[in-house]
């Protein structure tokens, strides 16, 4: 299966690496920045191509990895060629972008899509998934450092929609509220926000982004009835601690009035994984047997509409440092 490379930059050669260990053919690289000349005309071996569409033409599938403003015009042609789609995040720069690809493929079921979430690969998500049972708390925080990749969208667009990607797996039941304030440090959009959903069945998320923290941090942490959930993406680790009625061997007591509770807890260890790897298995595995991806452009429009709304919200109590 032939594969094209929209966009070298820093996750573009990521994507590249990866490549490698697929099944993909990967048969050639479009980036303004990396046109073929006379004495370069491929990278590390592969063809450079002196434009979009005949890379698009020569390829059954493309990895869009280029700058978040260039993903609609770039989609746009691969999908308007029929070809399958795999677009890293955000998918577009707007929603109207988005919505736009859409209707572009709406009777087009044979195309496969995928949109870059790739915390959906994570290895502590993939552990703690199946533990995630009608939460009643969410406490969110993602923090970077301050680093120029990725400015051209605000901190929501950039860093907070992966763990809005991940609630709405994990929470079915409809946002019926949103609160949100952010603030401008450096940029000209939000460097740091952070946002209050409330579910109708009464599960509340605090979600936290920022990227002008001192350190990094990428940790859910999950409530439920007899349980405390904590997923580090950023670690890879993912731990259950639950409350038990029975007695269970090494588990800790605890005396709660006349009743004794067992604490049981259950941790993953650093686990190993490399997310967008397993992102690219999927998106061929998907292609071959001609299934939509579950991280596919309908449901990264939902994160989408998500996600503009909170930036909306936060705009209106924007405070400029």
């Amino acid at each position: 299966m032939r594969v094209g490379l929209l966009g070298l930059g820093h996750l573009g050669k990521i994507h590249f690496k990866c490549l490698q260990k697929t099944d993909f053919d990967l048969v050639g690289i479009y980036d303004p920045a990396y046109l073929p000349t006379a004495e370069v005309a491929d990278y590390n071996g592969i063809r450079l191509y002196n434009n979009s569409e005949d890379l698009i033409r020569n390829s059954d599938a493309c990895i869009i990895a280029a700058n978040t403003e260039e993903h609609y015009n770039l989609a746009h042609q691969v999908l308007s060629q029929g070809k399958h789609c795999f677009v890293e995040k955000p998918v577009t720069s707007t929603l109207e972008q988005a919505k736009s690809l859409a209707v572009l493929i709406a009777d087009q079921a044979h195309i496969v899509t995928q949109v870059g979430f790739v915390e959906r690969y994570n290895p502590a998500y993939k552990y703690l998934i199946d533990y995630v049972q009608e939460p009643k708390f969410i406490e969110v925080h993602r923090l970077s450092q301050f680093n120029n990749r990725g400015n051209d969208v605000s901190v929501v667009f950039d860093l907070m929609i992966h763990d809005l990607d991940l609630l709405l797996t994990m929470k079915k039941s409809p946002i019926v509220d949103i609160r949100a304030t952010g603030v401008k440090v450096i940029t000209d959009s939000l460097d740091i926000c952070n946002c209050r959903l409330e579910f109708e069945d009464g599960c509340v998320a605090n979600i936290t982004a920022s990227r002008m923290s001192l350190k990094v941090m990428r940790k859910f942490r999950i409530f439920r009835e007899n349980a405390y959930l904590s997923m580090d993406l950023h670690k890879k680790e993912g731990q259950i601690i639950s409350l038990s009625d029975t007695e269970v061997p090494n588990a800790l007591q605890l005396d709660v009035g006349d009743k004794k509770k067992h604490i049981v807890i259950k941790s993953s260890g650093s686990l190993e994984g490399n997310a967008i790897l397993d992102e690219l298995n999927d998106f061929y595995e998907s292609i071959k047997n001609n299934k939509q991806s579950k991280a596919n452009l309908a449901s990264a429009i939902e994160t989408t509409k998500l996600a503009k709304r909170i930036e909306e919200l936060a705009l209106e109590t924007t405070v400029i440092s």
